[in-house]
């Protein structure tokens, strides 16, 4: 279930900023990593490396757009991880 949260909060975040933005992260994703914005749950340094490599500086608003996404679920330790290591 937090594997989709997050999926989600990021999709959306892409969605909201840009629609290309989703395509954009999810193709570089994939050909770079072979990994899915559902493995990014567990992987967030690739999604962190991609919108850096995508959009420079404009990845820490980024980040922070899906940090508010989760901004529900403080409480969840794993969440939590996953917002430290896409943050560093």
């Amino acid at each position: 279930m937090k594997r989709n949260l997050v999926s989600l909060a990021i999709g959306k975040t892409l969605i909201d900023i840009d629609s290309r933005r989703y395509a954009e992260v999810t193709k570089h994703l994939k050909e770079k990593y072979n990994i899915d914005l559902s493995d990014c749950y567990q992987h967030p340094v690739p999604l962190r490396e991609t919108l850096k490599e995508l959009y420079g500086n404009s990845y820490k608003f980024m980040i922070e757009s899906i940090k508010e996404n989760l901004s529900d679920f403080p409480d969840h330790v794993e969440i939590v991880k996953f917002l430290d290591a896409l943050s560093q």
